[in-house]
């Protein structure tokens, strides 16, 4: 019983809140990668279309560079 009372308490703090932020162009080319592998996959449609089996997300528009907007419609249960 005493070798539990001398034990620390852990930390409250998870690992990820130790590790380093990652960089912006990191984030940037990650988020586009995962956008155009959702369009070239088909998980990703126009708007006010159905969607098919297996589409996640709808595609709401284009930004400034041309590049699709997303917006998730529904989770893939596959």
């Amino acid at each position: 019983m005493e070798a539990m009372a001398t034990r620390k308490k852990a930390s409250s703090k998870g690992v990820a809140t130790r590790l380093r932020p990652p960089a912006a162009g990191k984030v940037a080319a990650a988020k586009r990668k995962f956008e155009e592998g959702l369009v070239k996959r088909g998980e990703a449609v126009p708007a006010g279309s159905a969607l098919p089996s297996g589409a996640t997300h709808e595609i709401v528009g284009t930004d400034a560079a041309g590049k699709p907007v997303l917006k998730r419609k529904r989770f893939s249960l596959s």
